[in-house]
């Protein structure tokens, strides 16, 4: 298993101390979610491709409409899900 430093500010550090945190293994299912969560995007990016080169681009009121409604949730970077 590779060994890697990482740059934490010193509060955080002193926080996950005090609470006895598992530094690494929080580290480890961090970039695994982070890794997982871009395998995902990369899926969605794609099947939105194979749908415009099949029905055609979605319209820009839909496409306006589906962005309002989606700011709604609670997704990071809902607005970045894929470019126009």
């Amino acid at each position: 298993m590779a060994r890697v430093n990482i740059t934490v500010p010193d509060a955080v550090l002193a926080r996950a101390r005090e609470a006895d945190l598992n530094i690494s293994r929080i580290t480890t299912q961090a970039l695994q979610d982070e890794l997982e969560r871009r395998d995902k995007m990369a899926s969605f990016r794609a099947l939105a491709d194979e749908m415009d080169a099949e029905q055609g681009p979605v319209p820009e009121a839909e496409r306006l409409a589906a962005e309002e409604w989606a700011r709604g949730l609670s997704i990071p970077d809902v607005q970045h899900v894929r470019s126009a």
